[in-house]
C-alpha cells in the first residue's frame, strides 16, 4: 500500500511504462477547457482534461482509463485525475469553478476512500462550492440508488454536481431526474452542426425547458464554428466549451477567443434581451457602387432581400430587391439606372443601437406603417455598422418571450415566477456585480386564512403584489412572486434598496387593516386556532423582510443566494411587528 496525499492506493510491481507507475510517479498532469459565459463574456469556469507523459502509449485519456479498466485501477486513477486537476487549478489561480470528471461507479467502490476531495480541497484552500463533479453518461450505472447515496454525500460537503454528455450514453433522463444536478453539459454530437439540422435543435429547445424547471443549467459544448455557437444564442444557451471558444491547454488564458459574435459583451438592458442577438453581418454595399452591380449580386443570391449601403463604415441607405429589380424590369431602366451609384435608389433605413431592447424595437416597428413594412432593420454600434436585423426574427423573439413569461408567471399576481427568478439571480452572480436580494414574507397569514378564508387571503397577496409593484418595480428593479405570501425582489448596486423596503414597510402597516373587521381593528388582531388546538390571539398582519447582499466570488448559483435569503427572512421574522433585516452572511458555509 501507498498514499498521495492520504488516498490509499493499491499498487503491483511494474516497469516504469505501466499506468500504477504514472500514478505512482505523479508524471499525469492537467490541461484545462475553458467553459465561457458568451453573454457576458466571461469565464465561467474550466474542465479539467488528464494527459499523461507526451509521446507516451497512455498519453491520452481513452488509453489511460482503458488500461485502468483492463488492470482494476479505475479507482487510483480518479483519485490521481482530482489531485493533478486541484493542485493545476491552485498552481495557474485559475477563475471561476473546475470542473472534474468522474466515473459514476467509482462513487460506487467500496475501497474508494471516502471524503478524500474534500481533505484536498480544504489543504489546497479551494471552496468546495467552485468545484464541480461530472458524472459522465457514458458509463452505465451499476446502482442508482447507491449513486444517489454518494452524490449526496459530496453535496453536503459543499460541491456541485454535473451530468456529462447528455443524450451519448446509458442513463438518459433518469440519471438527470435522480441525481438534480446543477448543470446539465449537452453531448457535442446534439450541437455539431446544429445551424443546420432542425431536429438537433428541437433535442437541444426540449432539454433546455426541461432544464428551466429542474432549476439546472444547460452547457453546450463541442463548439467548433461561429455558425454553431450564434444558433445557441439565438436559442437563448450561453454557457458554452468547445475549441472555438478555446482549446485544451496546460496553462490557458485569462479569457479565450471573443466568444460575442451575436451578443454584446458586459451587462444586457436589465430584463430585456437587445437586438445585438438578431444581427447578423450579412452582405453589404458601399454607397458608389453601381445599382448594375447591385442587381448583379441579386440575382446571384436569390434570398438577399435588403442590402445596407455604407459610407465610411456607417449605414446611410437601404437597398431593397424588390425596388432595384422593378427599375431593371422596364424598358428603359437599364440604361438609365445601370451607372447610376446606389445612393440613387437607396431607401432611409431604420436603424436602431445594438443595445436597444426587443420591446422598444418592436413598438418602434409596429407603430409606424412604413417601418413595419420593411423585411429588416439595421443595427449599429457606436454609430458604425454591427449587422441586419430581420423583422420577422424580431416579432417572434417577443412573442416567444411573451408565451416564455406566461408560462413562468404567478397565476394569482402575473408577477415572475420561480424559474425567472433564479435566473435573474443567476444573471446577477455571472456579472460579478454588487446586488441585495430581499425576500418578503407576511406573519400571521395562515390564521388570517382561517379566519377570513382564502378567498379574502387571495385579495391580500394581489394587493400585496400590486403594492410592491409600484414601489419595487416603479424603481426599476426586479420583483417576483415565489407562492402564496413570499415574494422576492433584486436590488441592483444603484439602487436605495434601505428607502425603497422603508417605503414597503410604512405602506403595509398603515394600508393592512381595511383587511380586517371593524371589531378585529379595534383589537388590533383576531383570535384564531392554533396548533395545539387552542384559540390564541395573533396581532395584524406584519411583513418581514429578509435581505442579502451575496459575494458572487463564493455564491455560484440562485441556489446559495436562495438559502442566505430565507435564512435572513427567518431572521426578520423573529420581530413582533413588521420589520426589515440586513444578514451579516454574504456566502454559503
Amino acid at each position: 500500500m501507498i498514499k498521495a496525499n492520504g488516498a490509499p492506493m493499491t499498487v503491483m510491481t511494474c516497469v516504469n511504462d505501466s499506468l500504477a507507475s504514472l500514478i505512482v510517479q505523479r508524471r499525469l498532469h492537467a490541461v484545462f477547457q475553458p467553459i465561457v459565459d458568451t453573454r457576458q463574456g466571461r469565464i465561467l469556469g474550466h474542465e479539467a482534461l488528464i494527459r499523461g507523459p507526451a509521446g507516451h502509449r497512455l498519453e491520452y485519456p481513452g488509453a489511460l482509463f482503458e488500461e485502468a479498466r483492463v488492470t482494476d485501477m479505475l479507482s487510483e486513477l480518479d483519485l490521481a485525475c482530482r489531485e493533478a486537476a486541484m493542485l493545476a487549478y491552485c498552481r495557474l489561480q485559475l477563475e471561476g469553478l473546475l470542473f472534474i470528471n468522474v466515473n459514476p461507479n467509482v462513487l460506487l467502490d467500496k475501497q474508494h476512500p471516502r471524503g478524500w476531495t474534500g481533505q484536498m480541497a480544504q489543504e489546497l484552500g479551494i471552496p468546495a462550492s467552485r468545484i464541480v463533479i461530472e458524472l459522465s453518461e457514458q458509463y452505465p450505472i451499476q446502482d442508482p440508488d447507491g449513486l444517489k447515496v454518494a452524490v449526496e454525500r459530496y453535496r453536503e460537503f459543499g460541491f456541485r454536481i454535473a451530468i456529462d454528455d447528455l443524450g451519448a450514453g446509458y442513463s438518459g433522463l433518469k440519471l438527470w431526474s435522480e441525481v438534480q444536478p446543477d448543470y446539465v453539459k449537452i453531448d457535442r454530437y446534439f450541437i455539431q452542426d446544429i445551424d443546420q439540422d432542425p431536429i438537433k435543435r428541437e433535442f437541444v429547445q426540449s432539454i433546455t425547458t426541461l432544464a428551466r424547471g429542474m432549476q439546472s443549467s444547460i452547457i453546450a459544448e463541442g463548439i467548433e464554428t461561429r455558425e454553431e455557437l450564434q444558433q445557441l444564442q439565438r436559442m437563448g444557451l450561453y454557457q458554452c466549451q468547445g475549441y472555438y471558444l478555446g482549446r485544451p491547454s496546460a496553462a490557458p488564458q485569462c479569457l479565450p477567443r471573443s466568444p460575442n459574435t451575436d451578443v454584446p459583451p458586459g451587462p444586457l438592458s436589465r430584463h430585456k434581451e437587445t437586438v445585438a442577438m438578431l444581427a447578423r453581418p450579412g452582405c453589404s454595399v458601399h454607397i458608389d457602387v453601381t445599382i448594375q452591380r447591385v442587381f448583379e449580386i441579386l440575382l446571384a443570391n436569390s434570398r438577399l432581400q435588403s442590402l445596407p449601403v455604407l459610407e465610411h463604415g456607417m449605414p446611410v441607405g437601404m437597398l431593397r430587391r424588390e425596388k432595384i429589380m422593378e427599375l431593371f424590369s422596364g424598358s428603359y431602366g437599364r440604361a438609365l439606372y445601370a451607372n447610376k451609384s446606389a445612393r440613387h435608389a437607396m431607401d432611409n433605413p431604420v436603424m436602431v443601437d445594438w443595445q436597444t431592447s426587443l420591446e422598444t424595437v418592436s413598438g418602434l416597428i409596429t407603430d409606424d406603417d412604413d417601418m413595419s413594412a420593411l423585411p429588416h432593420f439595421i443595427v449599429t454600434r457606436h454609430g458604425q455598422y454591427y449587422g441586419l436585423a430581420s423583422v420577422r426574427d424580431l416579432l417572434r423573439n417577443i412573442t416567444e418571450q411573451r408565451l416564455l413569461h406566461a408560462s413562468y408567471a404567478n397565476p394569482l399576481t402575473l408577477l415572475p415566477g420561480n424559474v425567472p427568478i433564479y435566473r435573474e439571480i443567476d444573471h446577477a452572480l455571472q456579472q460579478q456585480r454588487d446586488f441585495h436580494v430581499a425576500y418578503f414574507d407576511l406573519n400571521h397569514f395562515k390564521p388570517y386564512n382561517d379566519v377570513y378564508g382564502y378567498a379574502e387571503g387571495d385579495r391580500v397577496i394581489r394587493w400585496v403584489a400590486r403594492l410592491f409593484q409600484e414601489i419595487v418595480v416603479g424603481a426599476g428593479q426586479f420583483l417576483g412572486h415565489v407562492g402564496g405570501d413570499d415574494f422576492v425582489a433584486v436590488f441592483d448596486q444603484r439602487c436605495d434598496w434601505q428607502a425603497l423596503c422603508e417605503q414597503v414597510l410604512q405602506r403595509f402597516d398603515r394600508e393592512i387593516p381595511r383587511f380586517y373587521r371593524a371589531e378585529d381593528k379595534l383589537r388590533q388582531g383576531i383570535f384564531a386556532t392554533a396548533r395545539n388546538g387552542e384559540p390564541q390571539f395573533y396581532p395584524l398582519l406584519g411583513l418581514a423582510i429578509g435581505v442579502v447582499a451575496p459575494d458572487a466570488q463564493y455564491c455560484h448559483s440562485h441556489h446559495d443566494v436562495a438559502a442566505l435569503a430565507s435564512d435572513a427572512k427567518h431572521q426578520a421574522k423573529q420581530h413582533p411587528h413588521s420589520h426589515c433585516l440586513l444578514s451579516t452572511r454574504r456566502a454559503p458555509g
